[in-house]
């Protein structure tokens, strides 16, 4: 929801109350109107109090916006290195691995070289 959406809101709806109050007081129009004058200064003080909440709502959401901004770049930073770290270790042990395959495989042949029974003639 908009700022200006909810304070137009709150006018309107304060504007209702003040003409329905006007439509159905009991009391004369004197007494009336010294009613409005003070719920007057009670609204507008209200109203003045949302405007503040409003604001430092705003400034709230600007700033977290902004520290999310920063923690989210430094976070893909930080993912972007641990994966290329990864790769770099991986790599090494990469080639040392299948240098243990082959030797495993040259092992595994000998020794069924060894153990073949001797061809028949």
């Amino acid at each position: 929801m908009k700022a200006k959406s909810l304070v137009l809101g709150i006018i309107a709806g304060g504007t209702a109350a003040a003409v329905a109050t006007l439509l159905t007081a009991p009391a004369s129009g004197k007494e009336t109107r010294q009613k409005l004058s003070a719920n007057k200064d009670e609204v507008m003080k209200q109203l003045s109090d949302v405007k503040d909440s409003l604001l430092e709502m705003k400034q709230s959401i600007s700033t977290l916006s902004k520290e999310g901004k920063t923690s989210l770049e430094t976070f893909l930073h930080d993912v972007k290195l641990s994966v290329y770290e990864w790769k770099l270790n991986t790599d090494s042990n990469k080639a040392e691995l299948q240098k243990d395959i082959k030797e495993i495989e040259q092992t595994i042949q000998d020794l069924e070289s060894e153990l073949a029974p001797p061809a028949k003639q």
